[in-house]
């Protein structure tokens, strides 16, 4: 699949195995221009755990894809955690650092490393 912004090709293929669905499929990507190699990443993996964890369709990883690269370009703000747009727009903001976070994200993260804060500046949240 290709998705251009701006007259630049962001690509990705999804190859399915001849032994699909007992082999995973194959997310390969060719690189976004104009994106940070952090922020792409983490736009594979979402479409890696769509089509993986969420035992989702590869119109769905797509969709996660491209939902993903045009709240970008349209200046939407990332949760800091998930790295993600694609759930509500993350309301709950460090006061420190100034990032925003989903809710249910801040409660995993705050479930997992038993503290109250920021997952990058580690000052409280609450």
């Amino acid at each position: 699949a290709v998705y251009t912004v701006d007259e630049q090709a962001l690509e990705v293929r999804i190859r399915i195995p001849g032994e699909w669905p007992l082999r995973r499929m194959e997310v390969r990507d060719r690189g976004g221009v104009g994106v940070h190699e952090r922020r792409w990443r983490a736009w594979i993996l979402g479409i890696q755990q769509t089509l993986w964890a969420l035992n989702g369709h590869v119109i769905d990883g797509l969709s996660v894809f491209k939902k993903n690269v045009a709240l970008h370009f349209a200046g939407q703000v990332e949760c800091a955690i998930c790295y993600s747009y694609t759930a509500a727009y993350p309301k709950k903001p460090c006061n420190t650092s100034k990032n925003r976070f989903h809710a249910p994200c801040l409660y995993r993260w705050f479930s997992s490393s038993h503290s109250s804060s920021c997952p990058l500046c580690r000052s409280d949240i609450i």
